[in-house]
């Protein structure tokens, strides 16, 4: 691995769901007037796989994502690899850097058992919410996502072409309230997300950041801070990108 990369964050992941998800804001105190509220967009190419859905960008590790702030916040659009291998990226890409309204990272994901590598790419801006009737091209046509030349090139890089990013369609939206809680015991600061994708899949995803060293042990403050709340994480750790990506492809493809 790059030399860059090997004191590169880990984020550590879990998620509750169904009833658990009201226990968990309760006993965290996760009030949403104190929250700050976030709409996101993704873009696919979804189709039909006799009961299943089929996720073309997603199944090839691309993730293309619009945040759309609440006032005074600067949207973000970013484009993400999950999972990706750090040292088959590009060289220029192989090092956290950041400049003038952007930001790329490298970091290792953890959820549960399962560990894998991700690459982002996040510019802020001002972002139109993506509709899905307008007009074909032009300014206005905000179906398709507004890529930097970096964000282009990143995905090129990886073998995603022009091609790939033909005909995506805009999958939302998706309500989100994030919190950043007080936790003495867990010593690296807690995220909060409670993600709510229509009335049937609601969740929260409680996260910390940590250095390598210190991860394994972050992890297992997390797990029991949920112990010790009486709250059982999902299991085995699905990926929540994923799943809201299917629950949306599904009510796009049957309105």
């Amino acid at each position: 691995m790059a030399d860059s990369l090997k004191n590169a964050d880990v984020e550590v992941k879990t998620t509750v769901s169904d009833e658990a998800v009201e226990a968990a804001r309760r006993q965290l105190g996760l009030d949403a007037d104190d929250g700050k509220g976030l709409t996101i967009y993704f873009w696919e190419k979804p189709w039909a796989d006799g009961d299943g859905i089929r996720l073309p960008l997603s199944e090839a590790g691309v993730i293309v994502r619009l945040r759309k702030a609440g006032q005074g916040d600067a949207d973000d659009l970013t484009v993400k690899l999950r999972p990706c291998v750090p040292d088959e990226l590009p060289a220029d890409w192989r090092a956290n850097r950041d400049g003038k309204d952007w930001e790329f990272k490298v970091e290792e994901d953890w959820s549960g058992r399962n560990r894998v590598w991700a690459a982002s790419l996040k510019v802020e801006g001002d972002f139109d919410r993506p509709t899905a009737d307008a007009g074909d091209g032009g300014d206005g046509d905000s179906r398709h996502p507004r890529l930097s030349r970096e964000q282009g090139e990143l995905l090129s890089s990886v073998g995603v072409t022009d091609d790939d990013l033909e005909d995506l369609v805009p999958l939302g939206p998706v309500q989100v309230i994030k919190w950043k809680p007080s936790r003495r015991d867990l010593i690296h600061p807690l995220a909060a997300e409670f993600w709510s994708v229509g009335p049937d899949l609601r969740f929260l995803e409680l996260s910390l950041r940590a250095r390598p060293a210190e991860a394994s042990g972050a992890q297992d403050l997390l797990e029991q801070a949920l112990l010790d709340m009486d709250l059982q994480s999902l299991s085995p750790q699905a990926s929540k990108t994923r799943s809201v990506l299917t629950a949306l492809a599904r009510a796009h493809l049957n309105p």
